[in-house]
């Protein structure tokens, strides 16, 4: 009898492996994408994430069965409550401000999405962990900055543009309009000011040609007067 409880605990430890496992491939799926685009946290960091937190939801569901007794009561949920407030630390750490830009939000939700991923699994709801991997796959993939369908979604920039002030130059007139016309930016937001011999523009422009911005350097062969453009 000593040996069939035995086996029998093994058989049901194996299938909490099979359930960890699986989070690990699911979240190795959401880190793959996060890889490829060179972000922060990428595979390795995703699943550990979907590992551990399917460990925390076995062990929080399976792991005091050996205590409980009539006058024992444990709340199954504190340890995968727990591990939701945890990942808020590492979420955070992958986000980064520069220049006024914020960067790693989506990655940082992936992480998220991923310990949830890891809770589903581990609980043995397996339908919703795969669909949910799946979900947030397909949303970084396509609705990304660098998605598949990005050239529909409009983001915001801002660019600064320095250069100095000579009577009658049309520097900013020819920023404008190259913006508004050859890169289909409307201009949210604009402001000017003089820094010595200086004029300093700035403009907060949407468009969903983001990534070819960069082209407005050309201007600086044009207009030598041009000390400085950001993006």
């Amino acid at each position: 009898m000593a040996d069939y409880l035995n086996v029998a605990k093994i058989v049901q430890q194996l299938e909490w492996m099979a359930r960890i496992l699986a989070a690990g491939l699911c979240g190795g799926l959401i880190g793959y994408e996060r890889e490829s685009r060179k972000k922060s946290a990428g595979l390795r960091t995703h699943v550990i994430v979907a590992v551990s937190s399917a460990l925390m939801i076995v062990l929080s569901k399976y792991g005091f069965q050996d205590v409980l007794e009539a006058n024992v009561r444990v709340d199954p949920s504190r340890i995968a409550a727990g591990t939701v407030t945890a990942i808020g630390f590492l979420g955070s750490g992958v986000i980064f401000s520069r220049d006024r830009n914020i960067s790693g939000v989506t990655t940082s939700a992936g992480i998220w999405a991923t310990l949830g991923v890891g809770l589903a699994m581990g609980a043995g709801m397996y339908v919703v962990g795969v669909c949910t991997t799946v979900i947030v796959f397909m949303v970084e993939i396509f609705l990304g900055r660098q998605g598949k369908v990005s050239r529909i979604i409009k983001d915001v920039y801002e660019v600064e543009v320095e250069y100095i002030n000579i009577p009658g130059n049309m520097v900013g007139e020819k920023i404008k309009e190259e913006l508004e016309q050859a890169y289909q930016c409307k201009i949210l937001k604009f402001w000017a000011k003089q820094r010595g011999g200086c004029i300093q523009l700035g403009m907060l422009v949407r468009t969903s040609k983001g990534k070819e911005l960069y082209r407005l350097a050309d201007l600086v062969a044009e207009y030598p007067e041009i000390q400085r453009i950001n993006i």
